[in-house]
């Protein structure tokens, strides 16, 4: 059993805690091949600034939150309002250095400089006085490539667990 469980752990079944620690060598190492490809390509998009990477992601998180609320990510919805309230500015969501620093654990005064430079880099766009939110420069370089990249990886780790775990299942049980 496992010593320590985070809340969020709770809610997995005892028989997939069973199969995980049955077979904690193979999932450990599919779960570090596709990590560890991820990160290696977040350090090379990023040129080595981790904290910039980690910094525009909350920052497309935070502005894309109320869409994601109101269900225009759902499956059969079209991402067409979204895309045109982010262009337009409208019905989004700015944040700041401060929630942003809050959310993540970075310094406030790194973020400060990180969204500073994001704004050079033409992916965020001053609202007001303190609030800020991502513009489409930033969707039109990630999510062709990097995000096509991102999501074949992940696709392949959920096929080799899927299969992994059933065959875990029909030998195993």
């Amino acid at each position: 059993m496992i010593k320590h469980q985070l809340p969020a752990l709770q809610s997995i079944s005892q028989a997939d805690v069973g199969l995980y620690q049955q077979h904690i060598a193979e999932i450990t190492i599919l779960l570090n091949d596709f990590l560890l490809r991820y990160l290696n390509t977040v350090y090379q998009e990023f040129k080595g600034d981790i904290p910039l990477a980690i910094i525009l992601g909350e920052i497309a998180h935070h502005t894309i939150a109320n869409h994601v609320r109101k269900g225009r990510f759902s499956l059969g919805v079209s991402i067409e309002k979204a895309v045109e309230d982010i262009k337009n500015k409208k019905d989004i969501q700015a944040c700041n250095p401060f929630s942003v620093s809050e959310a993540t654990g970075i310094p406030r005064e790194t973020v400060r400089r990180k969204f500073s430079e994001l704004q050079k880099m033409g992916y965020i766009d001053k609202v007001s006085a303190r609030a800020y939110v991502l513009n489409m420069k930033a969707s039109d370089h990630f999510v062709p490539d990097f995000n096509l990249r991102l999501f074949e990886g992940f696709r392949i780790l959920c096929t080799q667990m899927n299969e992994m775990f059933n065959g875990f299942e029909t030998h195993d049980s």
